[in-house]
């Protein structure tokens, strides 16, 4: 699960990605839910599922995921 942040928009996003994505990592969006990772064209993932962001919803999913490796937050 990962923040996103678009100006004024802040959302929580389930990707789809072969790719480790680290903390401070900035997605850049392309096409049809696709994202470059640090505008790397080789590094791409797919957003699955999207929702605005609820401290509430994300503290509950990062206590039910503390097993799960890949939680970052991004800012772009």
């Amino acid at each position: 699960m990962l923040i996103l942040h678009a100006g004024t928009l802040k959302m929580m996003s389930e990707v789809t990605s072969k790719f480790l994505i680290q903390p401070g990592d900035i997605l850049y969006p392309v096409s049809d839910a696709m994202y470059l990772i640090n505008k790397n064209e080789n590094q791409r993932l797919k957003i699955t599922s999207a929702s605005v962001f609820s401290a509430t919803q994300w503290c509950s999913l990062k206590k039910s995921c503390k097993s799960t490796p890949l939680k970052a937050e991004i800012t772009g």
